[in-house]
């Protein structure tokens, strides 16, 4: 290579000065282990600048812990402390899902309102990149109380069934059950850019106790933390886990970890093309997870 080319400046130049991808994280992170894992992936990587971390509900569970919101609210601040990063903003969100009826059945909460305040900061070329982890209860309120921002959004979900070969979607996973109207209102965006990671693909996200003991357990406040989520869950005895929303948010720093395909909306919500993974490099997530982690770990 000719390093004195002018080409080769203007390149470097525009490598050099790539501005970080302004993301808000929208998570239900009290409800199981694997938010805390992706928002710690999410919050290390030089290539994201986080402009918020939301708390969600997951009220209507069978697992339900009496105030679901505020005990998400308290893990994303404690891994904020955790991480040295309680400069993002961490607002709260709705404590129930969207209201059945009425003239407005939005959740009026700070994260709803802050989702809202973001895209608007955007510049007019760009969008902002929500990334929702659990009930689309903020993300539907936002867009209900302020329809504009569709066009600001690019938005990556973690939810819904989708079967390739027969082409046919469910909502009945976790995070659609959480608030059954809300995903039909993300749903019913046309304008809306969604990136949308069914919970069957994700479901080759996979951990082991034994290695995440061996990679996390008593190397920084951050790493332990994470180790200690795992074992003080319900089921905290489990040997092997999924780590769903490591995958929507790996695949988000680096797409080339999933394969994507344009299909149709479900047709009662009207059938606009969205972008769905559907596959990912499962244990190549996992491992560059760790290797992430310690580079993070060995700056400090």
């Amino acid at each position: 290579m000719n390093w004195k080319h002018p080409l080769w400046f203007i390149v470097t130049a525009i490598v050099a000065t790539a501005a970080p991808t302004r993301l808000l994280i929208d998570a239900d992170t009290a409800n199981e282990v694997d938010d805390a894992f992706a928002i710690v992936r999410a919050v290390i990587a030089p290539s994201l600048e986080i402009v918020g971390l939301n708390s969600t509900q997951w009220q209507i569970s069978h697992y339900a812990t009496p105030e679901t919101l505020m005990d998400s609210q308290r893990m994303n601040e404690a891994l904020l402390a955790y991480l040295d990063r309680n400069d993002i903003p961490h607002p709260l969100g709705a404590y129930r899902r969207l209201l059945d009826w009425g003239a407005d059945v939005a959740q009026h909460s700070a994260a709803a309102y802050h989702i809202i305040a973001q895209a608007h900061a955007t510049p007019q070329d760009e969008k902002l990149t929500v990334a929702v982890l659990g009930a689309q209860t903020n993300l539907a309120s936002a867009l209900l109380i302020d329809p504009t921002i569709a066009s600001k959004l690019k938005v990556y979900l973690l939810g819904t069934h989708y079967d390739f070969e027969r082409q046919i979607w469910t909502k009945r996973d976790f995070n659609c059950v959480m608030d059954i109207q809300a995903i039909e209102v993300v749903l019913n965006q046309p304008d809306l850019e969604l990136h949308i990671m069914p919970v069957n693909v994700a479901a080759a996200m996979r951990f082991e106790l034994a290695e995440m003991t061996d990679r996390l357990a008593g190397r920084h406040p951050v790493s332990t933390y994470l180790h200690k989520i795992w074992l003080d869950h319900s089921d905290g005895s489990r040997l092997s886990r999924t780590i769903w929303d490591l995958a929507i948010i790996a695949c988000l720093i680096d797409p080339a970890w999933g394969e994507v395909v344009t299909v149709a909306r479900p047709p009662e919500n009207g059938g606009a093309p969205v972008q769905v993974f559907r596959s990912i490099d499962g244990p190549g997530i996992r491992a560059e997870f760790y290797a992430a982690l310690d580079r993070h770990l060995h700056q400090r």
